[in-house]
């Protein structure tokens, strides 16, 4: 009887486990068709880990930020345009974010890169060239593991700025003083420097008091002592500032090699 009864509970903790398991497994297929994998390695460049830290961070941005991220490396794409397949991998799977999508597309057997945005999120990272600076140094170094989580790192603090400010983040905003300290001290030693060695070079030259010591004494009289000032009219225009991104069908962005 107790053999029975332990028997019994053995079977059913069985069961339950099964249950359990069998309920979690469905719940990840469902949770799969619903949210695609936010990154795709079919060219095997990330390890596991890798694949999945870069998950974990598209996915807290995501729901901090209301949209879809995407990064997939793929070994090729068949001779296909890199922006074609780029918007039709981001309209198929990144799409229908409150805020908007976003995809890193690296081609490998090309050795190209494409960032594509719905119009969304054209409005909120209109300057994906300026994005695409934090990644394309990792990608030709070969840290795609790196230049992936570059990549978002850098749409979350461009979302961050807009949503701060209500436009769009502008890297040209950006004031380094401590590189314009150093760009002008660098240019004053080399103007000393360019000066010195000019003077140097000179044999016929010596020092002069005063003005009046490069003429000749009453070898120029000055018979109209008024003076005169010639203005000029300066007008300066705003250069309109170029963008490489693209908005045909919907869709921006832009690319490049590495």
């Amino acid at each position: 009887m107790i053999k029975k009864f332990f028997a019994f509970i053995i079977f059913f903790m069985i069961g339950i486990l099964t249950l359990s398991t069998s309920q979690n497994y469905a719940l990840r297929i469902c949770e799969a068709s619903i949210y695609p994998a936010p990154v795709v390695d079919t060219a095997n460049l990330l390890s596991e880990y890798e694949m999945k830290d870069l998950t974990q961070k598209i996915r807290a941005v995501e729901s901090k930020h209301q949209v879809k991220i995407g990064v997939e490396f793929l070994k090729t794409i068949t001779g296909k345009d890199e922006k074609v397949a780029a918007d039709s991998l981001l309209d198929k799977n990144f799409s229908g974010a409150k805020n908007g999508g976003i995809l890193l597309l690296v081609v490998m057997d090309t050795r190209k890169w494409r960032i594509s945005t719905d119009s969304l999120m054209m409005n909120r990272i209109p300057d994906t060239e300026s994005l695409s600076k934090s990644f394309v140094s990792d990608l030709s170094a070969g840290d795609y593991y790196g230049a992936a989580s570059n990549y978002i790192e850098s749409v979350d603090k461009y979302l961050t700025y807009y949503e701060q400010n209500g436009t769009p983040y502008d890297a040209s905003n950006e004031f380094d003083i401590l590189s314009l300290g150093f760009a002008i001290i660098f240019s004053i030693v080399c103007g000393i420097l360019f000066r010195s060695s000019l003077i140097d070079s000179m044999s016929n030259v010596q020092p002069a008091i005063s003005a009046r010591e490069y003429l000749k004494r009453e070898s120029v009289k000055i018979t109209d002592q008024r003076d005169k000032f010639l203005f000029r009219k300066v007008e300066r225009r705003r250069k309109s500032k170029s963008s490489s991104h693209s908005s045909g069908g919907g869709h921006g962005g832009s690319g490049g090699s590495f």
